[in-house]
């Protein structure tokens, strides 16, 4: 089975948050065919509120035709103009412009702090050196090696200890692998972790598994229903309505959402609620750790006035 695209995450992201966040999703949806002419495609749609040109959009027909592209010009009120040639874009498709595009990367990134991608670099050593470049891709700040094996081709394989090698920042301000063994030669292998992306394709493929792929939908619909608590704690604004509950009740009822959602992230993570949801940050104050002490019948506290070595604060 292919990996999911940023299409099928964003759409299921929607499901995850339905309606509640309708003022931030805006949705078209085509009638006909659209016409290709002047490096744009023309379709006839329902509406063109919310869309403006250089929107980063996606047309969903739920065929391999689906495509990220921009808002090309709003011609009038029943057309829009898209980048590109979606001539082939079936009747009844969305045009959709979604902030849920952040949470969603926000999302994978909490992922691939507990499972990242792991990829290897094969590298043949052409004049014998102990300072090497790092992998392309290496981000800095969140790959650390795995494990280095050195020489290759044994079986079974040898890896270095931690001891025998280092990333260092050089002169240059570039972050390098060094070897602490002195020069080596031939050939090593470097095991390190990336965290997961979309490739450059259109749609967008993730390098994540499918199994993580509710899991990520689950953490991004979280950030999403917090951030429209935020946003509706703030603005009493009419169309972040989805039913009749009252206006004040809304933050907390997207709140208990989030909740539940970032709960069964973190079971199929292993992890605890708290490492996700950010409720671990909250710091108690001070006086919640503070022992109250008795006072006796002269004023002072019995503790203290019971034992003179302690000293007493006024």
């Amino acid at each position: 089975m292919a990996n999911k695209t940023k299409i099928q995450f964003l759409n299921q992201i929607e499901l995850k948050v339905k309606d509640l966040a309708k003022e931030l999703i805006k949705i078209a949806i085509t009638s006909g065919s659209g016409t290709f002419a002047g490096g744009g495609t023309t379709f006839l749609v329902n509406t063109v509120t919310g869309f403006n040109p250089g929107d980063e959009i996606y047309l969903d027909d739920k065929t391999a035709n689906s495509k990220f592209t921009t808002v090309y010009s709003i011609v009038d009120s029943t057309h829009i103009k898209v980048t590109g040639d979606f001539s082939l874009i079936v009747s009844g498709a969305t045009i959709k412009k979604t902030d849920g595009v952040q949470y969603l990367e926000e999302a994978i990134a909490v992922v691939s702090k507990y499972q990242p991608l792991e990829r290897v670099q094969n590298k043949t050593i052409t004049t014998a050196d102990y300072v090497f470049d790092l992998p392309t891709g290496w981000q800095t700040g969140f790959t650390n090696p795995i494990r280095l094996e050195y020489p290759t081709g044994n079986n079974p394989p040898t890896y270095l200890k931690e001891k025998d090698y280092e990333i260092f920042l050089n002169d240059s301000n570039v972050y390098q692998l060094k070897f602490l063994i002195g020069n080596v030669s031939g050939s090593y292998r470097l095991f390190y972790n990336i965290t997961h992306s979309f490739d450059t394709s259109n749609p967008p493929v993730i390098s994540a598994p499918d199994d993580l792929f509710y899991c990520i939908c689950n953490i991004a619909a979280g950030i999403y229903l917090l951030a429209l608590a935020s946003r509706y704690g703030q603005s009493t604004n009419p169309y972040i309505n989805a039913d009749t509950v009252n206006y004040d009740n809304k933050p907390d009822q997207y709140r208990r959402l989030a909740k539940v959602y970032f709960g069964q992230a973190a079971q199929w993570l292993g992890v605890q609620v708290t490492e996700l949801d950010g409720t671990e940050l909250t710091q108690k104050p001070a006086s919640s750790v503070q022992t109250l002490e008795p006072i006796s019948s002269d004023g002072l506290n019995t503790a203290t006035h019971s034992n003179p070595n302690l000293i007493t604060r006024n």
